[in-house]
């Protein structure tokens, strides 16, 4: 992850946790795709931020740990999960032995790497076999439109590039690369898991909703590691 966009997560960390609602859409669906048994099961979320998802979780099993690159966030994530195992890092170094954990998990994280690819790697690593992978992340048609946005027609949608996003009424600014589809769906990622499910979803108004067009601003994969 670039140590810039790395280092911006520090600066809004009480503005999410004060803007986030339970209710918005990628939140609702995000949890209804983890709907298969935790219990006893061994869970980490990359890119925990403030632990608020791993809360939900530990109804259902208290084996859950977190990594996230932001110091701040995490100091809330230990607050909010007081028995959590909780380190910093980023996805694409996963502080963790081979085939840690039964399930991985990961909402609004992956797309702020520049190598989505490594990101993936490094969760099948650390997965059982058999293990479920639940991951939502920003749709690279959003990113698309925000490239045009930001740099004017003409773009490249295969060149990476650092779009802007402002959400909750603009009072956050994100910068994040841009990505592909094939990112995501790379040979190596096909090759260690079985997708399960497939899911795209739109969270006007937390997300910025660009010249009134309606477009998918996340997708869900869940995935069983092969």
């Amino acid at each position: 992850m670039n140590k810039d966009i790395r280092k911006q997560y520090n600066n809004f960390h009480d503005l999410y946790t004060e803007n986030f609602a339970d209710d918005e859409v990628s939140n609702s669906l995000f949890h209804k795709t983890i709907d298969f048994n935790l219990e006893k099961k061994k869970i980490l979320d990359v890119g925990c931020g403030d632990g608020k998802d791993l809360v939900i979780l530990s109804k259902k099993t208290k084996k859950i740990f977190g990594i996230d690159p932001s110091i701040e966030f995490l100091k809330k994530a230990q607050i909010n999960n007081p028995s959590g195992i909780f380190k910093e890092a980023v996805g694409e170094k996963i502080p963790f032995q081979n085939e840690s954990f039964d399930v991985v998990v990961s909402k609004w994280a992956i797309q702020t790497s520049t190598n989505v690819p490594k990101v993936l790697s490094e969760m099948a690593r650390v997965l059982k076999k058999g293990g479920s992978l639940v991951f939502l992340t920003k749709h690279p048609i959003l990113q698309f439109l925000q490239k045009i946005r930001d740099y004017g027609h003409g773009v490249d949608y295969y060149k990476q590039q650092i779009t802007t996003s402002k959400i909750y009424s603009g009072t956050i600014t994100i910068k994040e690369p841009s990505h592909t589809i094939g990112e995501y769906f790379n040979a190596e990622f096909l090759k260690n898991f079985e997708i399960i499910d497939y899911k795209e979803g739109t969270d006007f108004p937390a997300s910025t909703q660009i010249n009134g067009d309606t477009y998918p601003t996340f997708f869900i994969v869940k995935a069983k590691k092969k």
